[in-house]
């Protein structure tokens, strides 16, 4: 089984690199040939990459079994690197809307062969805030991502929330849960 793992982060010395880190070490681990492709050390565009960019990713994800998208939520959303990288790669150009995801034939087909999608994601603030703003980036997994792929496929949510707050044994308790989770997917 291939994995893709997609990291958005600028900071090689972020938690968020640490939890890429340990995604690649638990899938590698379980026999799940992750690929780890870094979109601020590729220098992803995320406006406009160029179309061999595009073309090189989209093949990734259609041989992918599975995907991993490791990034921090920013104002209750993903970055706009990832959300570019979704829209260029995986939407090819057009825009995905909660509730109304666009299912074009290239999109299913880039998808086709997922057996699982998962979000591994920080957040600042703590569990009741993203509840009370509604938790942004789940909705769009949920409605926007998961309807592009097969019917079987299956979508995890990950989320270390009050990040900003915590102290190293809540990260480590996180890097384990992330590690148990993916682990079983394997």
């Amino acid at each position: 089984m291939s994995t893709l793992v997609v990291l958005c982060h600028p900071v090689p010395e972020s938690f968020v690199t640490a939890v890429a880190a340990q995604v690649v070490e638990t899938l590698d681990d379980a026999g799940a040939e992750p690929r780890l492709l870094n979109l601020y050390a590729e220098e992803f565009s995320p406006t406009a990459a160029g179309a061999a960019v595009v073309e090189a990713h989209g093949e990734e994800l259609r041989n992918a079994n599975a995907l991993v998208l490791v990034y921090p939520t920013w104002w209750s959303g993903l970055p706009a690197m990832l959300a570019g990288w979704l829209e260029q790669v995986v939407a090819g150009g057009s825009t995905p809307r909660p509730g109304r995801p666009e299912t074009t034939a290239s999109s299913r087909e880039l998808l086709a062969n997922l057996r699982y999608v998962a979000a591994v994601t920080t957040h600042g603030s703590s569990k009741y805030v993203n509840a009370v703003q509604g938790e942004a980036g789940l909705h769009f997994m949920r409605h926007s991502m998961h309807p592009l792929c097969p019917a079987d496929c299956r979508l995890v949510w990950l989320a270390f929330y009050g990040s900003d707050i915590s102290s190293m044994a809540d990260r480590r308790a996180f890097l384990a849960r992330v590690d148990r989770r993916l682990r079983k997917l394997a």
